[in-house]
């Protein structure tokens, strides 16, 4: 029903503003830009909108058990100044493989602190995290569902988030060259370094209520280190410990995983009506102290009153901004229409617009 009213308002206000052709798209977005700005009852503030993830995932899953099964006999914790020697002895020119157990430790922890920072998920990380730990080196396979069963009792958690491998390749090399110096003007002698990481990970998501492991998560990425000086101490001094950059790996490999199931949140603008009549005003001040749902039960009482089209309007408005907040962009919708029968008005139609916009991206169409 709310698409085919939206389908009916651009039709209708096609009819109504016979806009020169010369003004295009601009001239049809310009024009209620021009009527909101001249609109002094009006409140424009900046908000945080939650965009959907790459990756679905079930909305009944809200909270995860961390764990690392990628724990096996190939994994070790070098001290950073113990391998940073044995880079050095080979002349900082060596190609190898890694299991480090500090880095899959470290994206573990960024992994559960990034997750709980999107709002989208609660998370746990058990104190002992590697349950059964595997002493082979193969990539190990799906969890048993009694295993996972055990996991979601005991944290009281709707699914659990396995890192089920990682592994690092560490490529470094030193070279004697010349490069060209700006202040100088003439090649001179130095040396350069550079360093990098190709880092391959595997995320599993196993949904015990339905029996499923609902994402097979793969990230590969290469983080890269360079730089050059004359001196080989200085160089060395400042350049990136090998121990520090695969720690780093470690904490990209969360990063992404995050970017992919967890909402991406953009700060935009709204608007909403903040004078003309008391119940506005106090509404105001609670929206001013982040109380969405103090000024949404003020905003409530207006729209129930006897009032003018235009003040009721006004309440069914703000309370379309409300329900988006609250993330229901379906009962925002409703208010939004709501406003729009009782009083037209170009803030209306193109708030409905980009609530339309928002429900698309959140339903993936």
């Amino acid at each position: 029903m709310h698409n085919s009213i939206l389908t009916n308002i651009k039709f209708w206000l096609a009819g109504i503003f016979s806009l020169d052709h010369r003004m295009g798209v601009w001239g049809l977005i310009m024009l209620p830009l021009v009527l909101f700005s001249s609109c002094s009852s009006v409140r424009t503030i900046p908000v945080e909108i939650a965009l959907r993830p790459k990756e679905h995932i079930p909305e009944n899953i809200q909270s995860l058990t961390l764990i690392n099964r990628a724990i096996n006999s190939r994994f070790n914790n070098p001290r950073s100044d113990s391998l940073q020697l044995l880079f050095f002895q080979r002349q900082f020119r060596m190609d190898t493989i890694m299991y480090d157990t500090m880095a899959s430790d470290t994206m573990l922890v960024a992994l559960g602190d990034m997750l709980f920072e999107s709002g989208r998920y609660d998370i746990v990380i058990p104190e002992n995290p590697f349950p059964n730990a595997l002493s082979g080196t193969g990539l190990p396979v799906a969890m048993p569902w009694n295993e996972v069963d055990t996991l979601v009792k005991q944290y009281n958690t709707d699914a659990v988030l396995s890192i089920e491998h990682f592994k690092t390749r560490i490529i470094t090399d030193f070279q004697r060259e010349s490069f060209f110096d700006p202040e100088s003007r003439y090649l001179i002698n130095g040396y350069s370094a550079n360093m990098k990481i190709a880092y391959e990970v595997l995320f599993r998501i196993y949904y015990p209520a339905e029996r499923e492991i609902v994402k097979n998560i793969a990230v590969l990425d290469t983080l890269y280190w360079e730089d050059l000086d004359t001196e080989i101490r200085p160089l060395f001094n400042r350049f990136t410990p090998v121990k520090y950059a695969i720690i780093e790996a470690g904490i990209h490999g969360a990063l992404r995983i995050t970017e992919k199931i967890a909402p991406d949140w953009r700060v935009t603008r709204r608007q909403y009506f903040f004078k003309g009549h008391t119940l506005l005003e106090q509404a105001h001040l609670r929206v001013l102290e982040g109380d969405w749902y103090g000024a949404a039960d003020l905003w409530h009482d207006m729209a129930e009153m006897s009032l003018s089209r235009s003040m009721r309007s006004k309440a069914e408005f703000n309370l379309a901004l409300a329900y988006e907040m609250f993330g229901d962009i379906d009962e925002a919708i409703r208010w939004g229409v709501k406003s729009y029968e009782s009083m037209y008005r170009p803030l209306t139609y193109n708030y409905l617009e980009r609530l339309n916009v928002r429900k698309q991206q959140i339903s993936g169409q």
